[in-house]
């Protein structure tokens, strides 16, 4: 009946061992994926943000020369039609561009915070697996006391069915 609960509680050891073991690669695996989401969405972000602010940049320099053309209006009056269309379409991509970028910092906020939770999850289990192997260092522990008062107890038994004359 001893050695059952023993091989039961050791059965109970090992499945908890594996369990903490498979939480953990699980976790891990999850960080590392979600990690590397991050990190590839920070690169386009950034990239885009270059090339936006590039766009940026030009569509300033486009402004700049708008600006320059309304001063000849009266001597280019043709002309300043068509440019008032560009610089219309031009504020259009601009507009177009500031929302994009909007919604790709809001992404990269969102996997920010999904980046963080993960990272506090995989330290919280990082100390669950560590209290459950305290655990079972002491149940272990126990198991050896154990089996030592067991190895007495048949030790005395022989002493008392044998007893020496």
């Amino acid at each position: 009946m001893k050695r059952d609960v023993s091989f039961s509680l050791l059965g109970l050891i090992l499945l908890l061992s594996i369990g903490i073991a498979a939480c953990s690669v699980y976790y891990q695996y999850t960080y590392t994926d979600l990690h590397s989401k991050y990190e590839v969405s920070n690169e386009t972000l950034q990239k885009t943000m270059r090339e936006y602010q590039e766009k940026e940049r030009i569509l300033d320099d486009t402004l700049r020369n708008l600006s320059l053309s309304k001063e000849r209006e009266e001597a280019l009056g043709g002309k300043y039609t068509t440019v008032e269309t560009e610089k219309e379409k031009l504020q259009a991509d601009l507009k177009q561009a500031n929302e994009a970028l909007a919604s790709l910092q809001k992404k990269h906020d969102q996997l920010q915070r999904d980046y963080d939770n993960l990272d506090r999850k995989y330290e919280r289990l990082q100390m669950e697996n560590k209290n459950l192997e305290n655990r079972i260092d002491d149940l272990n522990d126990e198991i050896d006391r154990r089996n030592s008062e067991i190895k007495k107890l048949k030790k005395r038994i022989a002493e008392l069915e044998h007893p020496t004359e």
